[in-house]
This record gives structure tokens, sequence and C-alpha cells, in this order.
């Protein structure tokens, strides 16, 4: 009698410890193991002075990390600290104080987060793959002009929200918490960072075209663009990995079916796929430039049209040719000449 009831008991203390892990994964969870991280765009540099992401109706949260000069690229995460519980409630709102080193300006941006969507989707990473989830951060970028996203982050990229921050005064020696004797020294001090992490190509770009307002706000313009392959070059895997501009990390189909034809997407930053060319697959990893892409893409498909981007795989690499054509009849076109091609 009593090993049956030590086995009883045993069973029962197993199956309420089994169900309570897997509540915590269900779909009712509400706290997840994530970290706070933080990003801006390249050419750009900045700097997170303080910040916090707020747990849902508390008046405490987790840090986002600060000080350094961020410049890894939008949607590129800077810094990895874990801290805190592993698992952690969701945020709902960001308070957020930083730097622009090209314009020598410090902002802040108080923010309500979507709340239920981030829940959402961090359940739905749970469900879909529970032993690797493909959110295990919630990353916060910053930018010229005051620009502000939050991405949810991991193995796949998702923007949940962009919002514009304040300018603020704040004295430098305050803000970047350095015993500054004049204002002279301040600049010095500033003019040191761009220097040590901007190369002379990237300061004498700077000096000339000075800082792209609104570019940021642009990368979310979303079009009905479409891949498509040249002379029967069609590649031979079935996803690719695609970086958008306004951040975003997604494996996408390498031919889409009428529903993704159909659906307004950012534009990519960057792509790879293979192609079959005979004796050997050869891979191609294609880097947009940004405002040539976007400029063209304001053409040809600002009033809702398919704009198809057509591949003309060549080898060497370098040849690749690539087109951008939409659904009008007449068709419009446009060839792009500033993408780069890894060789």
């Amino acid at each position: 009698m009593k090993v049956k009831t030590l086995l009883t008991s045993g069973l029962t203390s197993l199956y309420l410890f089994l169900t309570s892990c897997g509540g915590a994964m269900s779909k009712n969870a509400t706290e997840f193991d994530w970290h706070a991280t933080e990003a801006a765009p390249r050419h750009y540099p900045m700097e997170i002075i303080q910040g916090t992401f707020f747990y849902k109706d508390q008046d405490y949260g987790l840090y986002i990390p600060s000080g350094g000069t961020l410049h890894a690229g939008w949607g590129v995460m800077n810094s990895h600290h874990v801290t805190g519980p592993d698992k952690k409630p969701l945020p709902d709102r960001v308070d957020v104080v930083f730097y622009s080193y090209t314009e020598k300006q410090f902002y802040r941006g108080k923010f309500d987060l979507p709340y239920e969507k981030i829940l959402s989707l961090f359940r739905q990473a749970y469900i879909d793959e529970p032993k690797k989830p493909y959110y295990d951060a919630i990353m916060i970028g910053i930018a010229p002009g005051g620009a502000v996203s939050v991405w949810l982050e991991g193995y796949r990229v998702t923007e949940v929200f962009f919002g514009q921050a304040e300018k603020i005064d704040v004295d430098p020696s305050n803000g970047f918490n350095l015993p500054f004797d004049s204002k002279a020294e301040s600049d010095a001090y500033i003019q040191k960072q761009l220097v040590n992490v901007l190369d002379s190509e990237e300061l004498e770009s700077l000096k000339k075209n000075g800082v792209p307002f609104g570019t940021w706000a642009r990368y979310r313009n979303v079009y009905k663009w479409i891949p498509v392959y040249a002379q029967g070059k069609v590649t031979t895997d079935e996803r690719m990995p695609v970086n958008y501009l306004n951040g975003e990390s997604y494996w996408e189909p390498t031919s889409f079916d009428e529903e993704k034809q159909n659906t307004p997407k950012p534009l990519p930053r960057e792509l790879e796929f293979s192609v079959d060319m005979g004796d050997e697959s050869i891979l191609y990893i294609i880097k947009f430039e940004e405002f040539e892409l976007m400029e063209a893409f304001e053409k040809l498909g600002a009033n809702g049209e398919k704009v198809y981007i057509e591949f003309d795989a060549q080898t060497p690499r370098e040849n690749m040719k690539i087109r951008l054509y939409n659904d009008k009849e007449p068709k419009e076109v446009i060839e792009l000449k500033k993408f780069y091609v890894k060789p």
C-alpha cells in the first residue's frame, strides 16, 4: 500500500510538473525568455543614453543596453545582455533617451507598444518551434531625426512599432557623464567618435550629402514585388533568406504564389538564392542599393502595380543583371545599376 501511494504521488507530481512546464509555453503564456537589445543604421552613428522596456502594467522593466557607439545596421542586433529571470513579462511601453552623433542632438521617446501583437507573436513562436522559438529578443532601433523602431528579434525579425522621438536639450557633460570644460571639448569628443567608427569614404559622404532624414520611415513603404528569373534560369532553392529595408528578416519562397504576389511587402535590402548554371549550382548573394531601389519602386509601383524583380543570372556572379518592370500595358522598365553581388 505504501509503495502504491508513493508511486501514485510521484506520478501526480510528475504530471503537475510536466503540465506546468507545458503551460508556460502554451497559448496562454504571458512570460517568455527574452532579452533587450539595440540597433542603429550604418553610416550614422547613434548612442543610447538610457532606456527601459516596461513590463505590462508595471513601473519597472528590463533595461536597454546603453553606452557605446551603435552603427551595425538597421535591424541588426548590436549587443547581447542577458539579465533578470529566464522568463519575463513582455513590455507594453518603452522609454528611451539617445544621441545622434551626425546631428549633435539628444532625443527622448516615450511610447506605448502594441502589447497584444507582441504577445501573440511570442506565443505563436513558441507553438511553432517550442525547442527553439524564433524570437528571443526585443530590439529597439534609433536613427537620425528621432526615428524609433521596435522589432521582435531572433532567427527572424519582425517590426512591431515605429515612432518619432522628440528633441531634448541636454548638456553633453550630463548626457555622456563626462566632465567637458567647454563646447569645444565636447565637440572634439563627438568628432572623435565619428572618426573612430566611420571610414574616410563615409565621412566624405556625410560631409557632402548630409543626413537623409526621413529615410527610416521611407524604408517602411510596401509594394507588390515579385521575384522572377530570366531565360529559364530558375533558382534551385525553394526558399531564400531576405533582409528587408525596414529591418525585418524572413525566409521567403523563391517563387511567390498568387496570395504572396498580391501582398504588399517592404523592399528587400539583401537576398540570396542558387541557380543551376549547367556544370554547377551557383549561389548569388545580392545587396541592393537602397536609394536606387526605392526610387525605382516609387516610379513603377506607387499606385499598387505589381512590380517584378527580374534576375538574369550570369557567370561570373558579378555579371548578374537585374531589371524591374510593372504590370502596366505597355510595361514600364527600369534596369538597376548599383546593386552588389558578392563574388
